[in-house]
């Protein structure tokens, strides 16, 4: 038996100065949902009809005027959903729905009846072309799978004649599998089916060229529909459409350069759902264009609750990194990213007068906002973040904005708790260490009494402060002068004979909150003889005074 190699590359097709890489995407294609047809059939348990029927209306919602809703001939469930849609006047006036159907007598028929009534809809007739469906699976020559495709579109152009309805519905032809076919045998299929339907303008006929499964690289996918558009001789009245599977992970790639290639319309479901590895993702297709500053003509503005509703009916989880709707994508656990990220936040109209658009972010090709998300989770730490991630979460969440030269040492605290436990640390998490290692460190300092002496009794341009502290078990009172309450009351402080000499290295303050309730946070660095190392302190009150001696305390408490 001779033997053969296991897996061998598709034929590439023979095409001189090809002009597709040379194009833009300018404007989006006809977006044509199929995830009440493809992706339902792809799921364990498909939608029954009330399921559907919402699906149907969050669609129309986004902003499709085209839905593939069912392959009514397939069963009473297909079929009672479409006569709903017509019966209940659940399809909008702009929104034509689309039904698949076999090149097969009965089938037809079962199709054409469910559509009674319907103001407009699209009849989508597929025969499989491949050599490999076309001799293994029908074993029939190529003249009479065009027999076959050709017989059954007059069959449909005179059941509707005969019903009153050709001017109310479009025709669909897909050569399956186009992407594994013979280029010519393509050609000449489609313009058979093209005569047989006679159609009356170019939204009349619609030619789907399917990578029912995905075998060639996008750019050869892309290189056969610019040969199709070449060959075919009708394309001034024919709407190009293409419809790619995801097998090896191009779908949304070869989607867009076919788009370029001469495609105007492109099929797809939500989060790509569908058999194998699932269709183009309609999402991921529009929101890229949206990103290079194409608008879509599609509202994802509330994403998350779509995404949330199709994982309810599909019962699948959307992987957390699934771009645009993961849980993960706006997420930076890295700590140059973070860093990058929060500088980037802090200077948008900066960055935006620079580079003349609205938004552009490092690491962040997107605004969370357009499709529903808050910048509460673009950060979150573990035991890899840095200290710029640390701090923006502290700031973002809960107002506290720590000093540069003290992030380091904030991050230090919270990344020993990371490493401790191995796991993410949430923000809340992050606050109960600021607040326990800065704040409420404990220790044997504590501050009881305190008053203020304005003048000093050392001169009218002093400020005079008396402490009561506790070191230990000794209990001491102090007094100090300055030219303000902090100066005076380190000066006190270091009149304490249980206490080490120190010296104030840096200090800040700000509001934290706003209007009756807000208090003042207060980060200060003390630095004492016996060494070079900063010691950081943090204090929280309603007076900016004993939130700095607070500090000041939590310092001493730390050293």
């Amino acid at each position: 038996m001779e033997q053969y190699p296991k897996y061998r590359a598709s034929e590439p097709v023979a095409i001189e100065n090809r002009v597709w890489p040379t194009r833009r995407i300018t404007r989006p294609p006809a977006w044509v949902s199929v995830d009440l047809r493809d992706g339902n059939q792809a799921f364990a348990r498909p939608m029954n009809v009330a399921t559907k029927i919402r699906y149907f209306q969050m669609l129309t919602q986004i902003g499709f005027k085209e839905i593939e809703v069912a392959y009514p001939a397939s069963s009473a469930e297909e079929f009672e959903f479409v006569r709903r849609l017509i019966a209940e006047n659940l399809i909008p006036d702009d929104v034509r729905i689309s039904v698949l159907t076999a090149a097969r007598e009965n089938l037809i028929a079962r199709t054409i009846e469910s559509l009674q009534g319907v103001r407009q809809a699209t009849i989508h007739c597929y025969v499989a072309t491949s050599d490999l469906h076309r001799e293994f699976v029908f074993h029939k020559t190529e003249a009479e799978i065009t027999e076959m495709a050709v017989s059954a579109t007059k069959m449909i152009a005179e059941a509707l004649e005969q019903n009153g309805m050709r001017d109310a519905i479009h025709y669909e032809f897909s050569p399956e599998e186009f992407s594994d076919s013979r280029l010519g045998f393509i050609v000449d299929l489609a313009s058979a089916v093209h005569d047989a339907w006679r159609p009356n303008g170019k939204a009349d006929f619609i030619l789907n060229l399917p990578a029912t499964v995905e075998r060639r690289p996008p750019y050869e996918y892309a290189d056969m529909v610019e040969a199709f558009t070449r060959s075919y001789p009708y394309m001034a009245d024919t709407t190009l459409s293409v419809h790619t599977h995801n097998d090896q992970g191009g779908a949304v790639a070869a989607a867009e350069m076919a788009v370029l290639a001469g495609a105007e319309r492109v099929e797809g479901t939500l989060c790509g759902h569908g058999e194998r590895t699932g269709n183009m993702d309609l999402v991921m297709f529009a929101l890229n264009l949206k990103s290079r500053g194409v608008d879509p003509g599609l509202d994802f503005s509330n994403l998350p609750e779509i995404v949330e509703f199709i994982e309810e009916v599909s019962d699948i989880r959307i992987h957390p990194r699934a771009p645009y709707t993961g849980e993960l994508v706006f997420t930076a656990f890295s700590g140059t990213h973070q860093d990058a990220i929060r500088k980037g936040m802090a200077q948008r109209e900066e960055i935006s007068a620079r580079f003349k658009q609205g938004w552009k972010m490092p690491y962040l090709h997107l605004d969370p906002a357009d499709i529903g998300r808050n910048y509460d989770g673009l950060i979150r730490i573990n035991s890899q973040s840095g200290k710029g991630g640390i701090a923006y979460i502290l700031e973002s969440v809960y107002g506290i904005s720590i000093p540069k030269l003290m992030q380091p040492v904030v991050a230090r605290e919270v990344q020993r708790a990371a490493e401790a436990s191995g796991n993410e640390v949430s923000a809340v998490e992050i606050h109960r260490i600021f607040m326990e290692k800065f704040v409420d460190a404990g220790g044997k300092v504590r501050i009881g009494g305190f008053r203020i002496q304005r003048p000093a009794p050392t001169g009218v341009d002093q400020t005079g402060v008396e402490l009561e502290l506790k070191v230990g078990d000794s209990t001491y009172a102090v007094l100090g002068t300055g030219s303000g309450p902090i100066e005076a009351a380190v000066a006190a402080l270091n009149r304490c004979p249980a206490l080490p000499d120190f010296q104030v290295e840096s200090y800040s303050e700000h509001a934290l909150g706003r209007g009756s309730s807000a208090q003042a946070i207060a980060f200060i660095g003390l630095k004492f003889e016996d060494s070079e190392t900063i010691v950081y302190g943090v204090g929280v009150n309603a007076n900016i005074n004993l939130a700095a001696i607070g500090a000041i305390a939590a310092a001493l408490n730390r050293r």
